[in-house]
């Protein structure tokens, strides 16, 4: 069927005549596999309070202090408040590794509409929508385990055509995965994903021209089968 034919397959069909654009990205992927502990942590605390001669008389302090808690005036009208001990959530970090690798995106440019422009030059390049997760399997024996990280991300490209308006495309990444051998313990898996864009550009496809001669002239041949006879001895 001719593409001009009036047809409801050929409703809303975009149609573009010459050469094919083609949009490239080039990502690094980092990604780091640290091992946690969750606990709990003493520290001590030490607060600053501002003293000026227009504000008012500081709050009475407990009488239970002792002379060594009592506050010292510094430099620069601050004093220095008792020490207190807190408590805090933290993690410990048990082990912790890394991976990095390259990742290159290709899409084919499609115009989304009749008066869109040929990408000409590329403007910007971010990442989007990443999403991670990890994944921790014992290896048998030992204390070892492989951890795998999961993750898929998109990259929007602003580009500009020829007459200077702007236009933006989005490649995604497909299912990604890293993965290594670390030492849990008692600890859990915590993946850390880290993309971003090293260099974007545009490129056509070479297409052979029409009636180009070829270096080497095609050589048609056929293989037969030979019949095979065992001779007595």
């Amino acid at each position: 069927m001719p593409f001009t034919a009036p047809s409801v397959a050929n409703k809303g069909n975009l149609f573009r005549i010459g050469p094919r654009i083609d949009i490239l990205v080039v990502v690094q992927e980092l990604v780091t596999f640290n091992i946690l502990q969750d606990t709990l942590m003493l520290i001590p605390a030490v607060g600053l309070q501002q003293a000026s001669s227009g504000a008012g008389p500081l709050p009475a302090r407990p009488a239970q202090l002792s002379a060594s808690s009592v506050p010292e005036r510094q430099e620069g009208g601050q004093e220095t408040l008792p020490y207190q001990v807190e408590l805090i959530a933290a993690k410990r970090v048990l082990d912790s590794t890394w991976r990095a690798d390259d990742n290159l995106l290709v899409r084919p440019y499609i115009p989304s509409g009749p008066a869109a422009g040929v990408p000409v030059k590329i403007l910007a390049c971010r990442i989007k929508n990443l999403v991670p997760r990890g994944r921790l399997s014992p290896i048998s024996p030992g204390s070892q385990a492989l951890a795998v990280a999961y993750y898929t991300y998109e990259v929007e490209v602003i580009f500009a055509d020829g007459t200077g308006r702007t236009g933006a495309v989005t490649l995604e990444s497909g299912p990604r995965r890293q993965r290594a051998v670390v030492y849990p313990g008692s600890g859990y898996l915590e993946v850390d994903v880290t993309v971003k864009c090293l260099g974007a550009g545009i490129t056509s496809p070479v297409i052979p021209t029409p009636g180009t001669p070829l270096r080497h002239k095609p050589v048609r041949f056929w293989l037969g089968a030979r019949p095979f006879s065992r001779q007595r001895a």
